[in-house]
Protein backbone atom coordinates (compact mmCIF):
# COMPACT_ATOMS: atom_id res chain seq x y z
CA UNK A 1 0.00 0.00 0.00
CA UNK A 2 1.40 3.41 -0.96
CA UNK A 3 1.67 6.47 1.22
CA UNK A 4 -1.03 8.11 -0.86
CA UNK A 5 -3.44 5.27 -0.14
CA UNK A 6 -2.62 5.47 3.58
CA UNK A 7 -3.25 9.21 3.59
CA UNK A 8 -6.50 8.76 1.69
CA UNK A 9 -7.73 6.16 4.15
CA UNK A 10 -6.88 8.35 7.13
CA UNK A 11 -8.64 11.31 5.51
CA UNK A 12 -11.81 9.29 4.93
CA UNK A 13 -11.67 8.07 8.51
CA UNK A 14 -11.46 11.60 9.89
CA UNK A 15 -14.24 12.78 7.58
CA UNK A 16 -16.43 9.94 8.87
CA UNK A 17 -15.70 10.89 12.48
CA UNK A 18 -16.48 14.57 11.86
CA UNK A 19 -19.69 13.87 9.94
CA UNK A 20 -21.09 11.29 12.35
CA UNK A 21 -20.01 13.27 15.40
CA UNK A 22 -21.88 16.30 14.03
CA UNK A 23 -25.04 14.28 13.41
CA UNK A 24 -25.02 12.51 16.76
CA UNK A 25 -24.08 15.69 18.66
CA UNK A 26 -27.14 17.38 17.14
CA UNK A 27 -29.32 14.47 18.27
CA UNK A 28 -27.82 14.58 21.79
CA UNK A 29 -28.44 18.34 21.88
CA UNK A 30 -32.07 17.95 20.78
CA UNK A 31 -32.81 15.15 23.26
CA UNK A 32 -31.21 17.10 26.12
CA UNK A 33 -33.60 19.99 25.50
CA UNK A 34 -36.44 17.75 26.76
CA UNK A 35 -35.79 18.62 30.38
CA UNK A 36 -37.11 19.27 33.89
CA UNK A 37 -35.17 21.51 36.27
CA UNK A 38 -33.84 20.48 39.71
CA UNK A 39 -33.71 23.72 41.78
CA UNK A 40 -31.57 22.40 44.66
CA UNK A 41 -28.49 21.98 42.46
CA UNK A 42 -29.60 24.32 39.65
CA UNK A 43 -29.39 21.37 37.28
CA UNK A 44 -31.97 19.48 35.27
CA UNK A 45 -33.28 16.05 34.32
CA UNK A 46 -33.22 15.37 30.57
CA UNK A 47 -33.44 12.67 27.91
CA UNK A 48 -29.97 13.31 26.51
CA UNK A 49 -28.62 9.99 27.75
CA UNK A 50 -30.75 8.17 25.18
CA UNK A 51 -28.79 9.77 22.34
CA UNK A 52 -25.42 9.61 24.12
CA UNK A 53 -25.86 5.83 24.40
CA UNK A 54 -27.19 5.48 20.86
CA UNK A 55 -24.24 7.39 19.39
CA UNK A 56 -21.75 5.37 21.47
CA UNK A 57 -23.12 1.98 20.42
CA UNK A 58 -23.69 2.80 16.75
CA UNK A 59 -20.74 5.16 16.27
CA UNK A 60 -18.14 3.69 18.60
CA UNK A 61 -16.31 5.13 21.62
CA UNK A 62 -14.65 8.10 19.90
CA UNK A 63 -17.79 9.34 18.16
CA UNK A 64 -19.89 8.55 21.23
CA UNK A 65 -17.52 10.47 23.47
CA UNK A 66 -17.28 13.51 21.21
CA UNK A 67 -21.00 13.64 20.46
CA UNK A 68 -21.97 13.09 24.09
CA UNK A 69 -19.68 15.79 25.43
CA UNK A 70 -20.19 18.42 22.74
CA UNK A 71 -23.93 17.97 22.25
CA UNK A 72 -24.67 17.97 25.98
CA UNK A 73 -22.40 20.94 26.75
CA UNK A 74 -24.03 23.03 24.03
CA UNK A 75 -27.43 22.13 25.48
CA UNK A 76 -26.27 23.38 28.90
CA UNK A 77 -25.26 26.68 27.33
CA UNK A 78 -28.48 27.00 25.33
CA UNK A 79 -30.72 26.25 28.33
CA UNK A 80 -28.89 28.68 30.61
CA UNK A 81 -26.90 26.17 32.67
CA UNK A 82 -23.49 27.48 31.64
CA UNK A 83 -22.04 26.62 35.08
CA UNK A 84 -22.53 22.96 34.16
CA UNK A 85 -21.09 23.13 30.63
CA UNK A 86 -17.38 22.51 31.45
CA UNK A 87 -18.21 19.53 33.67
CA UNK A 88 -20.76 18.22 31.19
CA UNK A 89 -18.24 18.33 28.36
CA UNK A 90 -15.93 16.02 30.30
CA UNK A 91 -18.50 13.86 32.12
CA UNK A 92 -20.78 13.16 29.16
CA UNK A 93 -17.74 12.75 26.94
CA UNK A 94 -16.33 10.08 29.24
CA UNK A 95 -19.77 8.50 29.55
CA UNK A 96 -20.11 8.16 25.78
CA UNK A 97 -16.57 6.88 25.41
CA UNK A 98 -16.92 4.29 28.18
CA UNK A 99 -20.28 3.11 26.87
CA UNK A 100 -18.86 2.61 23.38
CA UNK A 101 -15.65 1.02 24.63
CA UNK A 102 -17.43 -1.49 26.89
CA UNK A 103 -19.83 -2.33 24.08
CA UNK A 104 -17.04 -2.94 21.56
CA UNK A 105 -15.02 -5.09 23.96
CA UNK A 106 -17.92 -7.18 25.27
CA UNK A 107 -19.56 -7.68 21.88
CA UNK A 108 -16.42 -9.50 20.74
CA UNK A 109 -16.84 -12.12 23.44
CA UNK A 110 -18.70 -15.37 22.97
CA UNK A 111 -22.13 -15.85 24.52
CA UNK A 112 -20.66 -18.36 26.96
CA UNK A 113 -18.04 -15.87 28.20
CA UNK A 114 -20.66 -13.14 28.56
CA UNK A 115 -22.83 -15.46 30.61
CA UNK A 116 -19.96 -16.01 33.02
CA UNK A 117 -19.66 -12.23 33.42
CA UNK A 118 -23.41 -11.69 33.94
CA UNK A 119 -23.41 -12.02 37.72
CA UNK A 120 -20.27 -9.91 38.43
CA UNK A 121 -21.47 -7.14 36.13
CA UNK A 122 -24.92 -7.27 37.67
CA UNK A 123 -23.46 -6.98 41.16
CA UNK A 124 -21.23 -4.09 40.09
CA UNK A 125 -24.07 -1.97 38.72
CA UNK A 126 -26.70 -2.87 41.33
CA UNK A 127 -24.13 -2.46 44.12
CA UNK A 128 -23.33 1.04 42.87
CA UNK A 129 -27.01 1.95 42.98
CA UNK A 130 -27.43 0.70 46.56
CA UNK A 131 -24.22 2.39 47.71
CA UNK A 132 -25.18 5.73 46.17
CA UNK A 133 -28.72 5.51 47.53
CA UNK A 134 -27.98 4.32 51.05
CA UNK A 135 -24.77 6.22 51.79
CA UNK A 136 -24.63 9.37 49.65
CA UNK A 137 -28.34 10.05 49.28
CA UNK A 138 -29.60 8.51 52.52
CA UNK A 139 -27.03 8.50 55.32
CA UNK A 140 -25.09 11.61 54.31
CA UNK A 141 -27.71 13.77 52.61
CA UNK A 142 -31.01 12.60 54.08
CA UNK A 143 -33.06 15.32 52.41
CA UNK A 144 -35.59 15.66 49.64
CA UNK A 145 -35.13 15.94 45.88
CA UNK A 146 -37.11 18.71 44.20
CA UNK A 147 -38.20 18.86 40.56
CA UNK A 148 -39.69 21.93 38.89
CA UNK A 149 -42.52 20.63 36.69
CA UNK A 150 -44.66 23.12 34.75
CA UNK A 151 -43.91 25.85 37.24
CA UNK A 152 -44.69 23.73 40.29
CA UNK A 153 -42.18 22.27 42.74
CA UNK A 154 -42.52 18.54 43.35
CA UNK A 155 -40.61 17.26 46.39
CA UNK A 156 -39.89 13.62 47.17
CA UNK A 157 -37.53 11.41 49.15
CA UNK A 158 -36.49 7.89 48.13
CA UNK A 159 -36.24 5.47 51.11
CA UNK A 160 -33.62 2.75 51.40
CA UNK A 161 -36.03 -0.05 50.48
CA UNK A 162 -36.74 1.67 47.17
CA UNK A 163 -33.03 1.85 46.34
CA UNK A 164 -32.68 -1.85 47.15
CA UNK A 165 -35.70 -2.68 45.00
CA UNK A 166 -34.41 -0.67 42.03
CA UNK A 167 -30.96 -2.25 42.34
CA UNK A 168 -32.50 -5.74 42.36
CA UNK A 169 -34.61 -4.96 39.30
CA UNK A 170 -31.62 -3.56 37.42
CA UNK A 171 -29.40 -6.48 38.47
CA UNK A 172 -31.97 -9.05 37.35
CA UNK A 173 -32.50 -7.08 34.13
CA UNK A 174 -28.80 -7.39 33.32
CA UNK A 175 -28.71 -11.11 34.10
CA UNK A 176 -31.86 -11.80 32.05
CA UNK A 177 -30.65 -9.85 29.02
CA UNK A 178 -27.18 -11.44 29.11
CA UNK A 179 -28.60 -14.96 29.40
CA UNK A 180 -31.42 -14.61 26.88
CA UNK A 181 -30.43 -11.99 24.32
CA UNK A 182 -28.00 -11.55 21.45
CA UNK A 183 -24.47 -10.73 22.72
CA UNK A 184 -24.52 -7.36 20.96
CA UNK A 185 -27.76 -6.40 22.71
CA UNK A 186 -26.55 -7.46 26.15
CA UNK A 187 -23.18 -5.78 25.56
CA UNK A 188 -24.98 -2.55 24.69
CA UNK A 189 -27.05 -2.69 27.89
CA UNK A 190 -24.01 -3.28 30.09
CA UNK A 191 -22.09 -0.49 28.36
CA UNK A 192 -24.98 1.93 28.88
CA UNK A 193 -25.41 1.10 32.55
CA UNK A 194 -21.69 1.34 33.29
CA UNK A 195 -21.55 4.62 31.39
CA UNK A 196 -24.54 5.84 33.37
CA UNK A 197 -22.88 4.91 36.66
CA UNK A 198 -19.85 6.96 35.65
CA UNK A 199 -22.14 9.88 34.77
CA UNK A 200 -23.88 9.80 38.15
CA UNK A 201 -20.54 9.70 39.97
CA UNK A 202 -19.07 12.43 37.81
CA UNK A 203 -21.91 14.87 38.38
CA UNK A 204 -21.94 14.25 42.13
CA UNK A 205 -18.23 15.08 42.34
CA UNK A 206 -18.57 18.09 40.02
CA UNK A 207 -21.55 19.53 41.88
CA UNK A 208 -20.20 18.86 45.37
CA UNK A 209 -16.59 19.98 44.79
CA UNK A 210 -16.45 22.32 41.79
CA UNK A 211 -19.85 24.01 42.15
CA UNK A 212 -19.62 23.94 45.94
CA UNK A 213 -22.93 22.24 46.79
CA UNK A 214 -21.23 19.79 49.13
CA UNK A 215 -23.37 16.89 50.29
CA UNK A 216 -26.49 18.63 48.92
CA UNK A 217 -25.32 17.45 45.49
CA UNK A 218 -26.64 14.02 46.51
CA UNK A 219 -30.15 15.42 45.91
CA UNK A 220 -29.57 14.89 42.19
CA UNK A 221 -28.35 11.28 42.48
CA UNK A 222 -31.82 9.73 42.00
CA UNK A 223 -32.49 12.13 39.13
CA UNK A 224 -29.29 11.15 37.36
CA UNK A 225 -29.82 7.43 37.96
CA UNK A 226 -33.33 7.80 36.55
CA UNK A 227 -31.87 9.67 33.60
CA UNK A 228 -29.45 6.81 32.91
CA UNK A 229 -32.08 4.07 33.23
CA UNK A 230 -34.66 5.87 31.10
CA UNK A 231 -31.97 6.71 28.56
CA UNK A 232 -30.97 3.05 28.31
CA UNK A 233 -34.60 1.92 27.99
CA UNK A 234 -35.00 4.31 25.03
CA UNK A 235 -31.62 3.67 23.41
CA UNK A 236 -31.77 -0.15 23.41
CA UNK A 237 -34.90 -0.52 21.22
CA UNK A 238 -33.77 2.42 19.10
CA UNK A 239 -30.41 0.79 18.37
CA UNK A 240 -32.17 -2.49 17.57
CA UNK A 241 -34.58 -0.73 15.20
CA UNK A 242 -31.74 1.06 13.40
CA UNK A 243 -29.90 -2.21 12.94
CA UNK A 244 -32.97 -4.01 11.62
CA UNK A 245 -33.32 -1.20 9.10
CA UNK A 246 -29.76 -1.89 7.94
CA UNK A 247 -28.17 1.36 9.06
CA UNK A 248 -25.59 -0.05 11.47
Amino acid sequence: MTNGENTGGETRSWIRIVVYTSIYAALVFAATLISVSTPITEGYFNLGESMVYTSAVLGGPIIGGLAGGIGSAFADLYLGYSHYAPGTLVIKGLEGYLTGLVYVRLSRLSRETLRKLALPLSLLVSGSIVAAGSVLYGALYGGDTVLEIWGRSVSFHIPLWAWVLVSLIVGLWIIYVVLRSDPRYSSALIGMLLGGTLMVTGYFLYESIVLGYGVSAAAEIPVNFGQALIGASIALPLVSAVRRAGYD
